[in-house]
């Protein structure tokens, strides 16, 4: 918390104006911190500014069809070995359950090989698995993966063929 503050101090103290700085130059003030999430949630690390995620995991929304973790539902990347990790989904709703798609990889360049849950394993060969999870529950997933086996791609997984 204490970087925030002084980033907000600094902010508030900014002796530049919009028309004598650079556009990037802010950046380096904003409180914000989203590597620890990166880290954690995705499984990835922030690569400095050059913008490009590289993680095992990325999320998103199947029923509002967006990126991103549906409302209610949290992700933790427990663990990380070269062909393995295990992510634990979590969907805090007590009433309604939650669906997330999980792709293997920012830009679905890796491939699951199979997943594991409860005493049971499925069977995978691609970039994406739905998963439902019930109200008030989680799960946690052991997945094998083959990193960097798909060409790299922005398309959404419902875009595309897994």
């Amino acid at each position: 918390l204490e970087t925030v503050r002084r980033k907000m101090e600094l902010i508030r103290n900014d002796p530049t104006s919009p028309d004598t700085r650079l556009a990037d130059y802010l950046l380096d003030l904003n409180p914000a911190a989203t590597d620890a999430l990166t880290n954690l949630a995705l499984g990835g690390y922030f690569a400095g500014r050059i913008w490009t995620l590289h993680s095992r995991f990325r999320y998103f929304d199947p029923v509002k069809r967006r990126a991103g973790l549906p409302e209610d539902v949290g992700a933790l990347v427990e663990k990380l070995s070269a062909d393995s990790a295990t992510l634990v989904l979590v969907n805090v709703n007590a009433v309604e359950p939650r669906e997330v798609l999980v792709q293997a990889g920012g830009y679905g360049e890796h491939r699951f090989l199979e997943a594991a849950a409860g005493g049971q394993t499925l069977p995978l060969n691609g970039a994406a698995l739905q998963v439902k999870i019930e109200p008030g529950c989680g799960a946690r997933i052991q997945f094998k993966m083959s990193r960097y086996a798909n060409p790299p791609t922005l398309r959404r997984p419902w875009d595309r063929a897994n």
